[in-house]
């Protein structure tokens, strides 16, 4: 074995209507080396230490190689914020360590492994293959983009665990918002295609999971308030937040009207679409 590196970017999920199943890659890159050791050590902000046996990059590198790593992972994705940062540690870790192995990861390899220990198809198919995907049933699409189309996000300094985003949701939802949510998702896949500020307008106020998470992030919904004043075509939750999303052809007024609102409590970022996922 020798030593093996692999890069992963983060992603966006949802992007409202689209929960559990759109997830979008971003120009946010988490970086891992792996080598070879007689133990499992972690280097990562400048602290060495031992992971649990229920860490993510233990339990993904483990299954990727079957054997104790050192990993050094460097990594700009914020955790606990919505911006996938799990997925894209796992997918770099994972490609690191099979690197490490002598052997060369295959994206659906490491899609299908990262998605089996995380159980979230759309920010893993986003890390692996970059760009706009959709996931349903263990089967992947690529969906198309306009270029006219720019991504703001708002990122508040409080985390969000997604564990905990995922217990405020109900085990069910009324039909009529289903429904409702069902023709949300149609008119942002439209949206997100055309670059159509019409389609994106109808995409926005989701009821599966934005609805009931709100309470836990107040200043995520005043994020999305603020930046659709300012002209955004859509805004929504980035993934399970706190981070808002929003969508704009002048992502210049919207990324200000957002700052107003964080007060220096965050920050705000235009971020490009990741067209290549894992290297």
């Amino acid at each position: 074995m020798s030593t093996g590196y692999a890069t992963a970017p983060g992603s966006s999920a949802n992007l409202g209507p689209g929960f559990d199943c759109v997830g979008l890659a971003v120009e946010l890159r988490c970086r891992v080396s792996a080598r070879p050791a007689d133990r499992w050590t972690v280097t990562e902000l400048g602290r060495t230490f031992e992971p649990a046996q229920t860490d993510l990059v233990r339990l993904v590198a483990d299954k990727a190689v079957g054997r104790p790593l050192h990993l050094e992972i460097d990594n700009d994705v914020p955790r606990s914020r919505g911006l996938g940062s799990s997925a894209a540690v796992m997918v770099a870790t994972a490609a690191a360590a099979m690197r490490a192995a002598g052997e060369e990861p295959e994206s659906v390899g490491l899609y299908e492994l990262v998605t089996d220990i995380e159980g979230h198809g759309d920010n893993a198919g986003a890390a692996v293959f970059g760009g706009l995907v959709a996931v349903a049933g263990g089967e992947l699409r690529h969906l198309e983009l306009s270029p006219e189309l720019h991504f703001v996000f708002g990122v508040p300094d409080d985390r969000l665990r997604t564990s905990h985003a995922r217990s405020a949701l109900p085990d069910q939802v009324p039909r009529a918002a289903a429904v409702r949510n069902a023709a949300r998702l149609a008119f942002l896949v439209e949206g997100l295609r055309t670059g159509d500020p019409g389609a994106l307008a109808q995409a926005g106020g989701d009821e599966l999971h934005e609805v009931y998470r709100s309470p836990l992030s107040p200043v995520t919904g005043e994020l999305m308030a603020a930046a659709g004043q300012a002209g955004a075509l859509h805004t929504s939750w980035s993934g399970a937040g706190p981070t808002a999303l929003a969508i704009a052809f002048d992502p210049a007024p919207v990324a200000a009207a957002m700052e107003e609102v964080l007060e220096r409590r965050g920050s705000v970022m235009v971020l490009d679409v990741a067209r290549t996922g894992w290297t």
